[in-house]
């Protein structure tokens, strides 16, 4: 697992060739498998294999443009109402379970961002963008999208972090 971890980079170019059913389940189970506060799973993911959509959802912002070339896109959403307090939280630990699980049949991913802080800023433009294209419910919260395929040349996954960055019994 820790191999999977470290090899796992941000993927911004992919090949032409095409993701197998087989290593998509094997991705969807690894998100549905995800640890959620008391169970609730708040998450939902729509697929998203189709050229047009996708390249609509490479003009959501300026970081998304690649969306059109990966073969898949997955919208990782959830339903703020069954889980108002960890939504969040929940749908990240999906999300991650996804990009490792990715990383460790040998497929490129690659998170960007959608949900805006609470407030003012683009997000809940861009949310809305993303339930018009894809017919998502209003109540439905879009986190983020991943874009998945295969990688066209080597990834190069970051190095650990520094350690100094980890407090024992306190700061």
């Amino acid at each position: 697992m820790l191999e999977a971890i470290r090899r796992r980079a941000s993927v911004r170019a992919y090949t032409d060739r095409p993701v197998s059913e087989e290593h998509l389940d094997a991705i969807l189970q690894a998100a549905l498998s995800a640890p959620t506060a008391n169970n609730v799973r708040p998450w939902e993911i729509v697929v998203v294999t189709d050229s047009q959509k996708r390249a609509k959802l490479a003009q959501v912002h300026q970081w998304a443009s690649f969306c059109a070339q990966s073969p898949v896109v997955l919208v990782f959403c959830a339903d703020g109402r069954r889980q108002p307090h960890w939504w969040i939280e929940d749908s990240c630990a999906s999300l991650e379970n996804a990009l490792i699980q990715a990383a460790d049949l040998g497929l490129g991913t690659c998170w960007v961002g959608i949900r805006g802080g609470e407030g003012s800023g683009p997000g809940p433009e861009r949310e809305q963008y993303v339930r018009d294209l894809l017919g998502i419910p209003e109540e439905i919260r879009v986190l983020a999208l991943v874009t998945l395929g295969h990688p066209r040349g080597e990834p190069s996954p970051k190095p650990v972090g520094p350690m100094d960055a980890v407090h024992r019994e306190s700061w």
